[in-house]
């Protein structure tokens, strides 16, 4: 009996050896090869800022910081960008562009900047997101002034230096001034109750399919004709995101940690010099052109903000609004007289 047995089980351990090897995979095992991409849990809470997941409804509006960060070559390797969960990069004097970073308060980041001055554009981005707290080392006249006229919430080291710190060893003057979420924490904690953030309205976030074989691999704005300052964006088809170079060399802040996008805006502005120190008036009020980069596709249309405390918002040119990949979210404002390619 025992013979009998062990013959059968042979025999049927065989037989499912040989149907295995030679018969097609069935649908049930295709299924389970795609389970996790279709059983993909929805998501129930949204971060307004960027559209990210996030765990509870009490994380879906947070505190915000927005920090004027430096891009001169000086400044090298910057520190904390990569974090940033929107960032608006514009030009200032010289047509070396500027950074205003926008955080989640609660991010935990040790080091952010060089911090440098506010500029009067910059002040329209920030005014967008519900008084949130925006910190900077002095400013110019004009936006020294409207700081005052619009009441922001306004953390300038000139006269708050304690929420700042000077890297006096290994920076010169004026690219050594670093702020920390431990510092802009406390400063959120210090004057509660006294600038209270309020409600705006976030974008539109959608998931769209990857793109197929018409995919933009490269996107290259030219603020200056200093090639160290063409923003190179480069699409990766693994990860669906951008990757971000500084001229031909890959832009990573002073941790080596890379500087990637979720979404890539370019918003064609009206520009120009006002006196003789070379700094800008740019439009931030009303309409013009605008490409929206996501998933590796280009959709063209244009930006529109009615007010300064309007959110910028991108249509196509059906007037629908282009939704965004939730994620990291970058703005290059570029002057109509600049070079887009892709």
């Amino acid at each position: 009996l025992a013979g009998v047995v062990f013959l059968f089980g042979a025999a049927l351990l065989v037989y499912f050896a040989a149907s295995s090897a030679f018969s097609p995979p069935s649908n049930r095992d295709i299924v389970l090869a795609d389970k996790p991409e279709e059983n993909e849990e929805p998501c129930e809470h949204r971060r307004i800022l960027d559209g990210v997941c996030v765990t509870s409804s009490r994380h879906i509006n947070p505190d915000l910081v927005g920090i004027m960060v430096e891009n001169n070559l000086e400044a090298w390797p910057l520190s904390g960008l990569a974090a940033a969960s929107v960032v608006y990069e514009a030009p200032v004097e010289g047509s070396i562009p500027r950074y205003l970073a926008i955080y989640p308060a609660d991010t935990e980041i040790k080091q952010v900047g060089p911090v440098r001055s506010a500029r009067p554009y910059y002040l329209d981005w920030i005014s967008e997101y519900g008084n949130a707290m925006y910190m900077h080392v002095g400013g110019s006249p004009e936006a020294l002034e409207l700081i005052d006229n619009y009441n922001l919430f306004s953390i300038n080291e000139f006269n708050r230096g304690w929420y700042f710190w000077r890297e006096n060893h290994t920076r010169a003057a004026p690219h050594n001034t670093y702020t920390s979420n431990e510092l802009w924490g406390k400063a959120l904690a210090d004057y509660r109750g006294y600038n209270e953030k309020e409600d705006y309205d976030g974008w539109v976030f959608d998931k769209l399919p990857a793109c197929a074989d018409d995919c933009v691999d490269e996107i290259a704005v030219s603020f200056s004709t200093v090639d160290s300052y063409r923003a190179v964006w480069r699409f990766n088809t693994s990860t669906q995101k951008y990757l971000r170079f500084q001229g031909d060399s890959p832009a990573l802040d002073i941790d080596n940690e890379a500087i990637t996008a979720d979404t890539v805006i370019v918003q064609r502005v009206k520009a120009k010099i006002i006196d003789e120190i070379g700094r800008r008036e740019i439009d931030t009020i009303g309409r013009g052109e605008a490409v929206v980069f996501r998933n590796g596709q280009a959709k063209l249309g244009q930006w529109l903000k009615v007010s300064r405390k309007d959110r910028t918002q991108w249509y196509d040119n059906e007037e629908n609004i282009i939704p965004l990949a939730a994620g990291k979210i970058w703005i290059e404002v570029l002057p109509e007289n600049k070079n887009l390619s892709y």
